[in-house]
């Protein structure tokens, strides 16, 4: 039962985790199973998080099967003592580019945590932002395809983060952050937009969690300066219900950008557009029928406009739809065996001159976080 119990608590995730993984407290790392000898403390502690797959798709240029290494990370973490702790993630499948924030674009984190006392934390470094939402809370190596909103979203920046838990389940987030890690003409270098004398943004989120922890809200708005007079606002609210063997999450996703930072529209134009909505309703069902499986089905449906323009406002309309079974090989360990079929459907108005087409694949996937130590 308590390996079950551990099991579901992997695959429910937290809120306030910030895509830690699932629970890594009890996970005997490689080393101490060779050794056989017990680590003495958390202060050092390195995971390989690994997602990697065979893809059979049957839509657009790609027709056909290969195998695709999609995720490969390697993470440090630790607590050095009861207030401080530290987090280290890179990514080592795609070639680094150095950012103006003097940081490559390879590393996900590099931050110091400070827990003064039971209310009150802090972070400080690169790190992904708290705008809220549960697929966007997810470990990246979990998620077998995520919603075009999430997708395009940018969200490792540097950034100073303050919570307090206002009650007992309840925690209150605020951080302020470079709102981009590149200089405003390098990030929309068509568009000679002014720079802005403090390019930051700020977001606020709540971590709820009630009823005994059967209810989890994971709730944010943020608000990001990117240049003088232009300005991004996210809404990003997600609901969940967290059961022994079933959980069940709804996100709304909104963003309303004086330039199009997701760049969605952008891509499909062929220009860089000014003035645009993006809507996101995603929703997850997981469902452990015994310990050692998971299934779980997933859809979303999006929708792109630009307000100023006639032939493009509300012109996009994105349908996707995933379905899983996930076998669970060692309760002990996060790690998995995953057969799915995802689908996308992309329908456009006629006035926007943009044709309509379909993604669908059939994926076979190793996904393992693997401690090392």
């Amino acid at each position: 039962m308590a390996s079950f119990l551990f099991c579901c608590d992997t695959l429910k995730g937290q809120g306030s985790g910030r895509a830690l993984g699932g629970n890594d407290e009890g996970i005997a790392s490689i080393s101490e199973r060779l050794s056989g000898l017990e680590k003495k403390n958390d202060a050092l502690n390195i995971f390989f998080n690994l997602n990697t797959s065979y893809q059979e798709r049957f839509d657009g240029a790609e027709q056909g099967g290969s195998f695709k290494g999609r995720q490969i990370r390697l993470e440090v973490k630790g607590n050095l003592d009861d207030h401080w702790s530290y987090r280290f993630r890179y990514r080592l499948n795609r070639p680094g580019v150095q950012q103006d924030d003097n940081f490559s674009n390879n590393i996900d984190f590099m931050q110091v945590n400070y827990k003064a006392n039971r209310r009150w934390r802090f972070a400080f470094g690169k790190k992904e932002l708290n705008l809220g939402g549960f697929e966007f809370d997810n470990n990246p190596i979990q998620v077998i395809q995520y919603s075009d909103f999430i997708d395009a979203l940018a969200e490792f920046h540097m950034t100073a983060l303050a919570a307090c838990t206002i009650a007992d389940g309840h925690e209150l987030q605020a951080e302020i952050f470079n709102s981009n890690n590149n200089s405003i003409d390098k990030v929309y270098p068509t568009l000679q937009l002014e720079r802005s004398r403090h390019p930051l943004g700020a977001t606020i989120s709540w971590n709820g969690n009630m009823c005994g922890g059967r209810l989890q809200t994971y709730w944010g708005f943020t608000y990001m300066n990117e240049a003088k007079s232009t300005n991004t606002r996210m809404l990003m609210l997600g609901t969940k219900l967290n059961f022994r063997r079933l959980q069940w999450f709804v996100d709304y996703s909104g963003a309303w950008e004086d330039v199009d930072r997701h760049g969605i529209i952008s891509a499909e134009t062929g220009t860089i557009a000014r003035d645009v909505r993006y809507h996101s309703i995603v929703s997850e069902l997981n469902y452990q029928p015994q310990p050692h499986w998971n299934c779980f089905l997933k859809g979303s449906v999006e929708f792109a406009s630009v307000s100023s323009q006639a032939n493009l406002k509300n012109y996009r309309t994105s349908y996707g739809y995933q379905a899983a079974v996930q076998w669970i090989p060692d309760l002990s360990q996060d790690a998995r065996i995953s057969l799915a079929y995802i689908g996308k459907s992309v329908s456009y108005k006629s006035a926007s001159s943009l044709n309509d087409y379909s993604d669908n694949r059939i994926e076979l996937s190793l996904i393992y976080r693997l401690k090392v130590f």
